[in-house]
C-alpha cells in the first residue's frame, strides 16, 4: 500500500500482519506453477478435492489441548437482518484450517463411499496464527497430494517419484529429496530411553538441525528444567547425548554406508530395525526407477516437526537456496483418521509445495520478467468504431486467443498503443475506417513493430503460429 494519506474519516485500507495481496504479476506466475505441479498430480492419477477452509476447532485440533496450533478462530458476528434468529450454530466457534491433511483425514470420514487407494491433491490457502516474518506469512498457499488406503512402501516410493517430476516439471534441476523414517527415529528414542511425550519434544529438536546446528541440538536435548513446571526440558545425559551426537553423525553419499551404519546399531528388532527395512527398501525403488543419485539421499536429521507422521519423512532443498529450507515436504501417517474413525488406522501418505516459499526461492535463483496480462491481442480502434472492435475480438476469442478490446477514457491511437506497450502485450490489431471498408484489419507486431493489413482469418493463424 501507498504511504499517501487517508482521509479523515475514511477507514485504511492497511493489510493486517502477515497477510498480503497478490498483484497480477505475481498470480499470473502463481496460477502456471499450479497449473504445472497439479499436472504432475494428475499424470500419476491423482484427483482434486476441496474442503471448508473453516472447521469445528475439534476436527482440526483434537481434544488434547496440547496439541493446539496457532490457529485463526472465528465467530459469526450477526447483522441486522438476523440478530433474532433462534439458531445455536450461529454462535459456534469455527476455526481455519492450518494444513490440508488433517482437513484431508476428516473428508475421508466423511466420505466411506469412496474407493481406496484414493488419490487426491488438493491446491488451496491455509492459515496460521505464527508471528509474521520476512518470507513467512499467516495466509499462504500449499500443493498437497496424498494416498490414502495404501500401507505398501511403493507408495512412499511414488511419494518421492512424484516430488522429483514435480521439482523437473518446474525447470528446477539441483535440488536433492532428503528423506528418513520416524521409525528409525522410534529407534533412536528407544536407545536414549526417551519416551512419552518426550519423544516428540526430541524429534522437534532434532527437526531444527539446519537452523541451529549439531551443538545447539545436543544443548537443546540436555536443557535442565527452568522450574517445576517445565515438562518440555529432556535434560539428557552426557551418554545419551553423545549417542544421538553419533547418530546424527551417519552421513554419506553412499545410501548404503548410512544402512549399513544403521544395521550394525539397531540390531534385529524393534522399531529402528522396521525403520531401517523401510529405507533400504526405498534406495532399491528409487534404483529402480533410474532417479539420479543426486537427487535423493537419506538424512537421519530429518524429522518433520508435526507429530502425526508415522513412517518415512520426506523434504525437498534447493542446492542453490537451502536458506530457504524445504519448498516440498511430507511422509506416511498411518491412522490420522482415528480422530474420527475408532480402530480405523487408515494408511496415508503424501506430500506438499509450499508454494509461497518455493516462488521466493525461485525469484532469488532467477529474477523473472512480471507477466503483467494473459491478453494476447488488445483491439485499438479510431473514432466510432468501438462495436466493430469488439465484433473483431469476439472473432479472435473463439479462434482461442485472448483478446482484449481498448475500453479506456482516452480513445486515441496513441493511449490506446501506450496501454498495449505498458501491458507488455504482444500484439495489437487496429481498427480505422479504411480497413473496414476493406474488410481488413491491420495487425502489429510489438516487438518488432511490423504491422501489415490482414483478413481476420489470417490474422489468427498469424497470432497462433507465433505461440511457443
Amino acid at each position: 500500500m501507498s504511504d499517501q494519506a487517508v482521509p479523515t474519516g475514511a477507514i485504511s485500507p492497511a493489510l493486517a500482519s502477515g497477510f498480503r495481496d497478490a498483484l497480477p504479476g505475481d498470480e499470473i506466475y502463481r496460477q502456471e506453477l499450479m497449473a504445472v505441479i497439479a499436472g504432475v498430480y494428475e499424470s500419476f492419477g491423482f484427483v482434486p478435492i476441496d474442503t471448508p477452509c473453516m472447521e469445528r476447532p475439534e476436527v482440526l485440533l483434537g481434544t488434547n489441548p496440547s496439541q493446539d496450533k496457532s490457529t485463526f478462530r472465528a465467530r459469526i458476528v450477526r447483522g441486522v437482518e438476523d440478530r433474532d434468529v433462534e439458531d445455536e450454530t450461529m454462535a459456534m466457534e469455527l476455526a481455519l484450517r492450518f494444513d490440508l491433511t488433517v482437513p484431508l483425514a476428516a473428508f475421508i470420514a466423511r466420505h466411506p463411499e469412496l474407493a481406496r487407494p484414493f488419490k487426491r491433491y488438493h491446491v488451496a490457502k491455509v492459515w496460521r496464527g505464527e508471528k509474521a516474518q520476512a518470507g513467512r506469512y499467516r495466509e499462504f498457499w500449499q500443493c498437497d497430494f496424498d494416498t490414502i488406503g495404501a500401507a505398501s512402501i511403493e507408495a512412499d516410493i511414488e511419494t518421492i517419484q512424484i516430488m522429483y517430476e514435480v521439482m523437473r516439471a518446474l525447470g528446477i534441476e539441483r535440488f536433492v529429496i532428503r528423506f528418513n523414517s520416524r521409525k528409525v527415529l522410534n529407534g533412536l528414542a528407544d536407545l536414549v530411553g526417551c519416551t512419552g511425550d518426550k519423544v516428540k519434544e526430541m524429534f522437534r529438536i532434532i527437526d531444527k538441525l539446519d537452523k541451529i546446528g549439531l551443538d545447539g541440538v545436543i544443548a537443546e536435548l540436555q536443557r535442565q528444567p527452568d522450574n517445576e513446571f517445565d515438562e518440555t526440558a529432556l535434560a539428557m545425559s552426557d551418554e545419551n547425548a553423545q549417542k544421538v551426537r553419533e547418530f546424527l553423525g551417519i552421513k554419506s553419499q553412499d545410501p548404503q554406508v548410512i544402512l549399513a551404519a544403521l544395521d550394525q546399531l539397531f540390531g534385529q528388532d524393534g522399531s529402528g530395525r522396521i525403520g531401517w527395512k523401510e529405507l533400504t527398501d526405498i534406495v532399491a525403488g528409487l534404483k529402480a526407477l533410474v532417479i539420479p543419485d543426486a537427487n535423493w539421499c537419506i538424512d537421519l536429521s530429518v524429522a518433520r516437526g508435526l507429530d502425526y507422521y508415522t513412517g518415512p519423512v520426506f523434504e525437498t532443498t534447493l542446492l542453490d537456496a537451502p536458506e530457504f529450507g524445504s519448498v516440498m515436504s511430507g511422509g506416511r501417517f498411518d491412522g490420522l483418521t482415528e480422530r474420527f474413525i475408532a480402530d480405523s488406522n487408515i494408511a496415508g501418505v503424501g506430500a506438499s509445495v509450499g508454494l509461497d516459499r518455493l516462488i521466493a526461492a525461485l525469484d532469488k535463483l532467477q529474477p523473472r520478467k512480471k507477466q503483467n496480462t494473459v491478453t494476447e491481442v488488445l483491439v485499438a480502434y479510431m473514432g466510432d468504431l468501438s462495436l466493430k472492435a469488439m465484433t473483431v475480438a469476439q472473432e479472435l476469442r473463439r479462434a482461442g486467443i485472448r483478446t482484449e478490446v481498448y475500453l479506456g477514457e482516452d480513445p486515441t491511437p496513441r493511449a490506446q498503443l501506450a496501454y498495449a506497450r505498458k501491458q507488455d502485450m504482444p500484439w495489437v490489431v487496429f481498427l480505422g475506417p479504411d480497413e473496414v471498408a476493406k474488410n481488413l484489419i491491420n495487425l502489429k507486431d510489438m516487438a518488432t513493430r511490423q504491422q501489415e493489413a490482414l483478413t481476420v482469418e489470417a490474422a489468427c493463424a498469424r497470432i497462433l503460429a507465433s505461440r511457443p
